[in-house]
C-alpha cells in the first residue's frame, strides 16, 4: 500500500513532463492541438450550455423563447447538414471549410455579446434569431470536423484522443460554469452577461487557432462507398432491411424525444419556480460535468463488460430520473444532488449511445443508415423543446418534467423488448 502511495506523486509528475515535453510526430502535434482546441472550446461550451437561456429569460424572454433556443439548431442541422457535407467533399483542402464555418459560427456569440448596445427593444427575439444564423455554420463545421479528424488522426490513436477530449471539456466546462456563476452574481445585468460571452468569444479564438495548427492531407485519398439509395422507396426498403436498426432507430427517437423535451423546461423551472440565482444555476452544470468526468471510465468498464445495450438501458432509464425528481424539488438546494444523479447516467448513456448505433448498422451503406438517424434524431430535437415551451401556457412545467421522464423509460422499454 505505501508503495502505491509513494508512487502516486511519480506518476502524477511524469503525466505532467510529458505532456509538456516536445511533439516529434504530425500524429503527436495533431493530438496536442486537438486537446488544446477542445479545452478552449468548453469555455464557449459552457457559456452557451449554462447561461444562453438563462440570458434570454432575463432580456424578458418567455418560455418559447426558451424552446426555440434548443429547437431551432436541430432544425437548422436537419436542413444544413448534408450541403455542408457536399461542400467539405468538393474541398480538396478539408481544413480550410472547418476554419472557414467555426470562425463565423463564434463571430456570432459577440454580436450576442455586443447586441444590448445596439438593440433596446425585442432583445429576446434578436438573441433567438442570431442563434438560429450561427447555427448555420455551426452544423456544417461539425459536418466537417467529423471530416478533418478522420484525417488527421490515425484509426489505433482515436480512442484514447477521443476520451481524453471528453474528459478534457468536461474539466473545462464545469470550471466554467462554476466561474461564471460567481462572476455574473457580482456584476452588473446585462453588462455581466455581455463581459461572460466576450471571454467565451475570445476563449474560441484559442481554439481556432490551435485547430488551424493541424496538419492535414490536402487531397486526402477517398474511401470507397457503395452505392446511396435513390428515393424514398430505396431508403425505405434498405431501412427495412434491417430490423434490428429500424427497432433502435424508434427507440432512439423516444428517448431524444424524452431528452430534448425537458432540456428548455429545467431552465424555466430554475429560474421561475425555484428563484434559482445564476450562481446556483453555475453549480448545477458544475456538478453535472465533475460527475460525468468521474463516471466515465466506470462506464466504459462496465460496456465493456456486458455491452452497449445493457448500458443503454441502464442509462436512460436513469436519465429518466433527473427531470422526474427535479420536478418533486422543494427548493434549490435539491437540484445539486439531482445533477449529480444526472451527470452519472449522462456519461455512460453518451459512452454506450455512438457505439450502439455502430452495432446496428449494416457495413454496407452504413453512412446512409446513419444520415436517416441523424435526420429521425434531429426532427424530435427540433419538435420536442419547442412542444414542452409552449405547453407551459397550458401544462405546469412539472407535469411536463414528468413526461419528458415517461418518454424516457418508454424509449429505455423499448431497447429491453429488443431481440
Amino acid at each position: 500500500m505505501s508503495k502505491e502511495i509513494t508512487s502516486l506523486p511519480a506518476r502524477v509528475r511524469s503525466r505532467v513532463t510529458r505532456a509538456f515535453e516536445p511533439r516529434q510526430t504530425i500524429d503527436q502535434q495533431n493530438a496536442w492541438h486537438l486537446y488544446a482546441d477542445i479545452a478552449w472550446f468548453g469555455v464557449l461550451f459552457a457559456v452557451a450550455q449554462s447561461f444562453l437561456a438563462v440570458f434570454t429569460i432575463r432580456l424578458g424572454g418567455s418560455d418559447t423563447h426558451v424552446g426555440l433556443l434548443s429547437a431551432l439548431p436541430a432544425l437548422v442541422t436537419i436542413f444544413a447538414s448534408i450541403p455542408g457535407g457536399h461542400l467539405v467533399e468538393r474541398e480538396k483542402k478539408p481544413l480550410s471549410v472547418l476554419l472557414i464555418s467555426v470562425t463565423i459560427n463564434r463571430f456570432g456569440y459577440l454580436a450576442i455579446a455586443l447586441m444590448p448596445f445596439f438593440v433596446l427593444t425585442q432583445r429576446a427575439d434578436v438573441v433567438v434569431v442570431l442563434f438560429a444564423l450561427l447555427s448555420i455554420p455551426g452544423a456544417i463545421a461539425n459536418v466537417a470536423f467529423t471530416t478533418m479528424f478522420g484525417h488527421a488522426v490515425k484509426v489505433e490513436d482515436r480512442p484514447r484522443v477521443v476520451s481524453n477530449r471528453n474528459i478534457l471539456i468536461g474539466i473545462t466546462t464545469t470550471l466554467t460554469a462554476l466561474v461564471a456563476g460567481r462572476f455574473l452574481d457580482l456584476t452588473i445585468f446585462p453588462f455581466n452577461y455581455q463581459w461572460l460571452f466576450a471571454i467565451a468569444f475570445l476563449a474560441a479564438q484559442m481554439s481556432t487557432y490551435h485547430l488551424a495548427r493541424l496538419r492535414v492531407s490536402a487531397d486526402p485519398a477517398r474511401a470507397e462507398a457503395s452505392a446511396a439509395p435513390r428515393g424514398a422507396r430505396e431508403f425505405i426498403a434498405l431501412l427495412r432491411s434491417s430490423p434490428a436498426y429500424w427497432r433502435f432507430a424508434l427507440a432512439s427517437v423516444v428517448i431524444a424525444g424524452g431528452l430534448w423535451f425537458a432540456i428548455p423546461l429545467y431552465s424555466i423551472y430554475w429560474v421561475r419556480v425555484l428563484n434559482a440565482s445564476e450562481g446556483w444555476i453555475g453549480l448545477f452544470a458544475m456538478v453535472n460535468n465533475a460527475t460525468s468526468i468521474f463516471f466515465f471510465p466506470v462506464w466504459a468498464r462496465v460496456a465493456g463488460q456486458y455491452g452497449n445495450r445493457a448500458v443503454m438501458i441502464i442509462t436512460t432509464a436513469g436519465l429518466a430520473g433527473f427531470p422526474l425528481f427535479t420536478a418533486l424539488a422543494p427548493s434549490v438546494e435539491w437540484v445539486v444532488p439531482i445533477c449529480f444523479w444526472g451527470g452519472a447516467f449522462t456519461a455512460g448513456f453518451q459512452i454506450s449511445f455512438f457505439n450502439g448505433l455502430l452495432d446496428v448498422c449494416p457495413e454496407q451503406n452504413r453512412a446512409s443508415f446513419i444520415a436517416v438517424f441523424n435526420t429521425f434524431i434531429n426532427v424530435a430535437a427540433f419538435l420536442a423543446p419547442l412542444l414542452s415551451s409552449s405547453l407551459t401556457a397550458f401544462i405546469s412545467v412539472e407535469a411536463l418534467l414528468f413526461i419528458g421522464a415517461g418518454l424516457r423509460l418508454m424509449g429505455a422499454a423499448m431497447l429491453w423488448q429488443r431481440s
